[in-house]
């Protein structure tokens, strides 16, 4: 991978005598940007671009470049690549697009590709993208012209799905004071995808934040993975995040878990820090560079009594605590400093305040207490009168930053050439509004929270399941091509420790007169493999009091859902003792095609779609994250006690979680399991499962 960021030659496949083609502005770029490595074209015609001379063959070269990159029509690289092969090239940047982003037929031409690659042990990047930057050995692959390129090197890395959304964030970051250092277009992702290069930017000691534009994941769990184990920050804007269409639910938990809601759940998992778009990127960027926001406690400063206001409303909205300043902190600032404060709380209005040396020293003392987490301060001025005086100013805050070690918001606000010449000149961070302001620390503390919660998740706990019964289930329901009944699902959970209440299998009313080891009242089911709601079809009835209302109720049943349903086959009947009142939550799982495994809880019963009250991890879950998991439900509160109810038994609900969550990662070929309702009774009297749905694989 390091040959992509570090080549000490590059061939160019494309090039003509005319300087605006595309490859040659890739050639043209590194020549007159400072590029030391060796640089070599190759052409459907022999010549010469600004002394580079032009080959017709790849295999005529002196050398065997590191990098290959294509600018050519799509459907003459296969024959070129082959030659790249012959000649030892193993790295490939394909920036030609034509391929499966144009249509679905131009697959093959892609999957052609990938086995002249794969043959030749080849790393391809792209196709349809604008392979690499390093700015700190100012090589560049994308076509596009590039001047004014940054002079040092910065600490960023971006990896970008779309090639125009890198270079439109390039220039931002070049307009506000961000400096990257290396870049990365990946393009269709046909072989090396956005893992691949976290991975290395994790690994590179050059790179210290690593920020992508995401459209989807090729290896989803693979990102989680390495995000799970990164020292470093990780922030995303991920798109492509509303659901055109969806495949009909078969249970609850497909119906609630939309593709972009898992995407979010593991982002909070892994403490990558999600952004809405490219300025929120680069302020989280800015913030994330200094020390971090620990808590919610935030001191506001302000040259305006406007400004304060705003900022008092812009961290409200963020949750952030404005506690009084103390009594001996407004002392020091009138008997020391003989300053005219003009209302002597939190926000601090500086507004007749004009000595900026007395800005540095009021910033200083906020920054000494320890009742604050951090510092904001609305700094408006005009520039033209105070340009000069701002910017020390901005020098000093940094010094204090660096001394303290707490995170100061500084919302530089005047003329808009004014703050963009800061934004350049200058490595501290500066917003442009106290909203701006307030929500770089709110990612600041955001982050710090995940990252703490991350590395203090604790061990996944590690469960006895009995496999064989499981696998007879799945391989009768796939022989019989059916879903699991309700009495199978229930099997299943109780083969992974999950105790359902206490229930008997009958065929027909025959089976009745049996023993039939229940108390009353009992629960009556029809089980059919042709249904997955029976309650929508009258298939549930409760409170059934005694044998002789048991028999009655199940032949009615049988009889109004065959009239109603004169295809339906019915399977069987389950009969359950009534469960003991208590909350209705709910607990399911699938694998998700992005990220594997995961598993959701939230509030259950017949309600469960309506309020969608749910939350999601990525699975295997530890007990922390499952407490976690809980503690973001708005129905949380009914757990811990409400209205004089007493708290119910939580640990056993997070039992539940974490057996699901375990089943779902080791016992291949569930593709989905929803508990529902999952009734919790008080604390110490545990939980009763009631109904369950389980779908193999291939039934989905």
């Amino acid at each position: 991978m390091n040959k992509f960021f570090y080549p000490r030659s590059l061939v160019v496949f494309g090039a003509s005598a005319n300087k605006t083609s595309l490859a040659n502005i890739v050639l043209l770029n590194n020549m007159q940007n400072g590029y030391q490595g060796k640089l070599y074209a190759v052409g459907s015609r022999e010549g010469e671009l600004s002394g580079i001379k032009i080959y017709k063959n790849v295999l005529e070269l002196p050398e065997t470049p590191d990098v290959a990159i294509f600018l050519t029509p799509a459907k003459a690289i296969p024959p070129l690549l082959r030659d790249c092969g012959e000649k030892g090239i193993t790295h490939i940047v394909i920036e030609s697009g034509g391929f499966s982003e144009y249509s679905h037929s131009e697959k093959t031409l892609e999957e052609e590709v990938s086995q002249i690659a794969t043959h030749y042990g080849m790393k391809v990047i792209g196709p349809n993208c604008v392979g690499t930057i390093n700015f700190e050995i100012k090589m560049m692959m994308p076509f596009g012209f590039f001047s004014n390129i940054p002079q040092k090197t910065g600490k960023v890395a971006l990896i970008v799905q779309s090639g125009g959304v890198g270079g439109t964030f390039l220039r931002s970051f070049a307009g506000y004071g961000v400096t990257p250092g290396k870049f990365v277009a990946i393009g269709n992702k046909l072989q090396l995808d956005e893992a691949h290069f976290l991975e290395y930017f994790l690994n590179d000691t050059q790179t210290e934040i690593v920020t992508a534009y995401l459209e989807g994941f090729k290896r989803g769990r693979v990102f989680f993975q390495l995000a799970m184990q990164s020292a470093k920050p990780i922030i995303v804007l991920k798109s492509n995040r509303s659901e055109v269409s969806q495949k009909i639910a078969q249970s609850h938990t497909t119906a609630l878990s939309g593709s972009d809601e898992v995407t979010g759940a593991a982002f909070r998992q892994a403490a990558i820090i999600r952004v809405e778009d490219e300025i929120n990127l680069i302020n989280a960027v800015k913030i994330i560079g200094l020390p971090p926001m620990k808590g919610r406690r935030v001191a506001v400063l302000s040259r305006s009594g406007g400004h304060a206001v705003l900022t008092a409303d812009a961290c409200a909205q963020f949750g952030f605590e404005m506690l009084p300043f103390p009594d001996s902190f407004l002392k020091k600032l009138k008997n020391i400093y003989h300053t005219r404060v003009i209302a002597h709380q939190n926000p601090l209005d500086l507004g007749e305040i004009f000595d900026y040396t007395i800005f540095t020293h009021i910033l200083e003392e906020a920054l000494k207490l320890d009742c604050f987490d951090g510092v904001l301060f609305n700094h408006l001025y005009i520039a033209q009168y105070e340009s000069e005086m701002s910017r020390t100013f901005l020098q000093g805050v940094e010094k204090l930053v660096d001394k303290y070690q707490k995170p100061v918001s500084l919302a530089m606000i005047s003329e808009r050439e004014e703050i963009l010449d800061v934004s350049k000149n200058y490595s501290f961070p500066i917003f442009t509004s106290p909203l701006e302001a307030a929500d770089a620390l709110h990612t600041s503390l955001t982050y710090h929270e995940l990252r703490k919660s991350r590395d203090n998740r604790g061990k996944e706990p590690a469960y006895e399941i009995e496999a064989d019964i499981i696998q007879d289930i799945k391989n009768k329901c796939l022989r019989e091509k059916r879903i699991a009944l309700t009495n199978e699902a229930l099997e299943i959970c109780a083969a992974c420790g999950i105790q359902p209440v206490k229930g008997a299998f009958i065929h027909s009313d025959a089976d009745l007169a049996k023993s039939f080891p229940l108390h009353y009242p009992v629960v009556l089911k029809l089980l059919s493999r042709d249904i997955t709601h029976k309650t929508d079809i009258g298939g549930v009835s409760l409170n059934i009091g005694n044998a002789e209302i048991l028999e009655r109720t199940l032949n009615e049943m049988k009889e109004a859902v065959s009239a109603s349903k004169e295809h339906l086959v019915i399977d069987g009947f389950l009969v359950q003792e009534m469960a003991r009142p208590g909350l209705e939550f709910f607990v399911g799982g699938r694998i998700d095609s992005v990220f594997g495994p995961i598993v959701m809880a939230g509030l259950g019963g017949i309600y469960v779609e309506t309020f969608k009250d749910r939350a999601i991890c990525l699975a295997p879950v530890t007990r922390r994250e499952a407490t976690a998991m809980l503690r973001e439900l708005k129905a949380y509160q009914l757990l811990e006690g409400s209205r004089g109810s007493g708290r119910a038994d939580i640990e056993s609900l997070i039992d539940i979680i974490c057996r699901v969550s375990f089943l779902m990662s080791n016992f291949p070929g569930i593709a989905e399991m929803d508990l529902n309702p999952v009734i919790v009774h008080p604390e110490g009297q545990g939980v009763s499962i009631v109904d369950a749905r389980v779908f193999f694989e291939n039934e989905v």
